[in-house]
């Protein structure tokens, strides 16, 4: 039987910024590292892949609860169990990986984004913050209270529509209608309803292929920041795999086959 690691996708920001090639090979060098983090031990395994991929695999387990006897199957017979509450089952798997040409960062279990975020942050005297990227541009919405920027891109198709709001650029510049286009508008305002219904419109245009890409970057209520990008973004990625014996995954497998996708998927 087949299983499959998915991967859901998020952006790493160190220092309010994207994590700069240093930082990336201080935090992902080769080097095992044995962490307790809230009562689960992490194996941790690490790994630089042609400057472009930042890999991370965590054997994961507890030693509590702990139980003094265990249960033989096939004769149903009690004994006395051979591990001690001082030892654990390293019997959960987490897996993520940093693309630095996308700057997505994957994550196998969102339930360990806290974790990683804090071991992370061992390597940096600055705020590591791991942000969800939205694909849904009116879940952004929602989270959002002020708008930073939009950005978008569009070719010369735009303009074969009636009445649309690029009109103004048919003849900017007194040579007719430009092949492509690209737009970024800053701002500092508070997320309007009115706003929204510009940002709508223009994702509505997005989503007909009449804008290429569309990126609009906001502030929560607590003040950080979130994105929505619709040019890099993959909701998630799945890896199909046969687990082994200890119904596992293999992290070697797993480590090729997630670096082999990503490349294909971006073509890089």
């Amino acid at each position: 039987m087949t299983d499959s690691v998915s991967f859901s996708s998020f952006e790493l920001v160190v220092g309010g910024k994207l994590p700069d090639a240093n930082y990336l090979q201080k935090a992902f060098s080769p080097e095992k590292m044995s962490i307790v983090h809230e009562e689960y031990s992490h194996q941790i395994v690490r790994e630089v892949i042609d400057d472009r991929f930042y890999w991370f695999y965590s054997n994961v387990g507890k030693a509590m609860p702990h139980r003094d006897i265990v249960i033989d199957i096939p004769s149903g017979t009690e004994l006395a169990n051979p591990r001690t509450a001082h030892q654990i089952e390293p019997n959960d798997q987490l897996f993520a990986i940093y693309d630095s040409v996308t700057s997505i960062f994957y994550i196998s279990n969102l339930k360990k984004k806290g974790f990683l975020r804090d071991f992370l942050s061992k390597f940096t005297d600055e705020e590591v913050v791991v942000k969800n990227i939205y694909k849904s541009i009116s879940d952004f919405l929602e989270v959002i209270k002020s708008l930073e920027t939009v950005k978008f891109t569009g070719s010369r198709d735009i303009f074969n529509r009636e009445g649309d709001l690029f009109s103004s650029l048919k003849n900017i510049f007194g040579y007719g209608e430009p092949e492509e286009f690209s737009i970024e508008a800053k701002y500092r305002i508070p997320m309007k309803n009115g706003l929204k219904q510009g940002i709508l419109r223009l994702a509505g245009l997005q989503s007909t292929g009449d804008i290429r890409t569309m990126v609009c970057i906001g502030k929560d209520e607590r003040g950080f920041e979130n994105v929505f990008d619709t040019n890099k973004f993959i909701n998630k990625i799945s890896i199909p795999l046969q687990k082994d014996s200890q119904l596992l995954f293999p992290p070697g497998d797993v480590k090729t086959q997630t670096v082999t996708k990503l490349r294909d998927a971006y073509n890089v």
